[in-house]
């Protein structure tokens, strides 16, 4: 799945600003992809990396994202057989 979410945006790079530029200054938009783990009223859970020997639950780089700050949530679906120039295009 792929969860496009607003995070936060660290605006004074550790140096001055002026009250204009902070004005001016956004949110982040993210898009995080990863296996969804758990989704409850509050929460997302997605994990980037699985791993797969011996099915033994396992995971890697895992977000829990509050689902006050996603944007949308887009279901991705599975390339049966890619071939090497598909996966090239990607």
């Amino acid at each position: 799945m792929n969860v496009v979410w607003l995070d936060t945006n660290e605006c004074s790079l550790s140096g001055w600003q002026s009250k204009e530029e902070l004005l001016d200054s956004k949110p982040c938009t993210v898009s995080s992809l990863g296996y969804m783990i758990k989704e409850d009223k509050d929460c997302i859970t997605i994990t980037a990396d699985k791993d797969h020997y011996d099915e033994d639950d396992l995971y890697g780089r895992a977000q829990v994202i509050p689902k006050g700050v996603v944007l949308k949530i887009e279901i991705l679906e599975p390339i049966p057989n890619p071939t090497p120039e598909l996966l090239r295009q990607a």
